[in-house]
């Protein structure tokens, strides 16, 4: 190694440790960075209740469902979405029918009403984990 790239190499080296390896070991590790399965969970029912009992809510003032989520918001379901859970919801053509599509990462959840008689209700567990489970069906 010629002597003028030795001069340098010390340089090279802390340039080295400072750009790749120092950032890693100071990059902070959270514990809890993402919801356990079990708090997913919860949020991904309380969603779904949330939305059905608006629904109803709706229904009473308006005489028909509507097929708008943003109808629906309120901070418990603002927080559920924010959260990382998904809604669909489709209403049908008359408005006395929905279908709702709740999922997150752990639990998918579908319940279809006609009125107020609940006509479809499903549960699939898509990740199991501590605190994960199907809700009790809905009346």
């Amino acid at each position: 190694m010629p002597p003028n790239l030795r001069r340098y190499m010390p340089i090279v080296l802390i340039a080295f440790v400072l750009l790749f390896i120092l950032p890693t070991l100071l990059k902070k590790k959270s514990p809890s960075a993402t919801a356990s399965a079990g708090t997913t969970s919860a949020k991904t029912v309380d969603a779904m209740n949330v939305i059905d009992k608006g629904e109803q809510r709706y229904l009473a003032l308006h005489g028909r469902f509507t097929p708008h989520v943003a109808d629906l918001i309120s901070s418990r379901l603002a927080a559920d979405l924010a959260a990382g859970v998904t809604v669909q919801l489709d209403v049908g053509s008359d408005g006395h029918r929905f279908l709702a599509q709740v999922e997150s990462d752990v639990l998918s959840l579908v319940r279809g009403r006609n009125g107020t008689k609940v006509t479809a209700q499903s549960c699939v567990v898509v990740k199991s984990g501590s605190g994960v489970g199907c809700p009790a069906p809905a009346g």
